[in-house]
């Protein structure tokens, strides 16, 4: 589904990621863990050409990612960040609407209507004509997620969700994530949360010195790694 060929991002005279090869197949659950400011959101970005490679390429379903064609696939790939960016001027309704009804994928009566659905899936069917400020961090991310499922993705970029939230607020959050997965949602997503890493990999990769130094199963990456660099991040853990 994404493809990444000799990908190299660097900023200015900063290489952060260096020839990196990457195939992410469609219903992957991809986690990808590493070191703070080891390159995991760079790598994450550049899938959906928020980051421009230096060099390299990147493809959608076969299709090199360029400024021309990059709108109309971002329709495809969700993205959803450690900040909530929901727009506070506007309910949580219209926050959900905006994109879709805009773009004329969803009228306003099936986008009010895919959102009514969403929201009960989360638990957040009560919070639908509230304003974000009266929500919790958490109950923000669970909408934010529900604005990227209401574009009808094909693959959903998650990058560290969870980050800015309290430890009571991160369960309910990653158990959104879960039931995407579940449901057969093609997830690649950055997280410092191991354990969840774990159950809900198909893929894990360590991400630092510029490159992907492990892709494997969970229970490769985590138990039987012969890579030092590895082996000594997961001991500190």
């Amino acid at each position: 589904m994404i493809k990444l060929n000799n990908v190299t991002v660097s900023f200015e005279k900063n290489t952060i990621l260096e020839n990196i090869n990457l195939q992410v197949k469609k219903g992957e659950i991809v986690c990808i863990i590493g070191p703070s400011g080891s390159g995991k959101s760079t790598l994450l970005r550049t899938m959906n050409h928020m980051v421009i490679p230096s060099s390299g390429e990147v493809l959608f379903k076969d299709e090199v990612l360029t400024d021309k064609n990059i709108d109309r696939i971002r329709q495809h790939i969700g993205m959803v960040f450690q900040a909530f960016e929901l727009f506070p001027h506007l309910t949580v309704l219209e926050n959900l609407i905006l994109a879709p009804t805009y773009l004329k994928l969803l009228s306003k009566e099936e986008a009010i209507k895919k959102a009514q659905e969403l929201l009960e899936r989360v638990n957040l069917l009560d919070k639908i004509n509230v304003y974000p400020n009266t929500l919790s961090g958490g109950q923000k991310q669970r909408i934010a997620i529900v604005r990227s499922l209401l574009m009808n993705p094909d693959i959903m970029l998650f990058d560290e969700p969870t980050s800015a939230l309290d430890p009571e607020m991160v369960k309910e959050v990653l158990n959104v994530i879960k039931d995407l997965a579940k449901s057969g949602m093609t997830i690649c997503i950055v997280t410092h949360e191991m354990e969840f890493a774990k159950e809900i990999a198909s893929r894990v990769l360590f991400v630092d010195q510029k490159s992907i130094l492990a892709d494997n199963t969970p229970e490769n990456v985590f138990n039987h790694s012969e890579n030092e660099r590895v082996k000594e991040f997961l001991s500190k853990l």
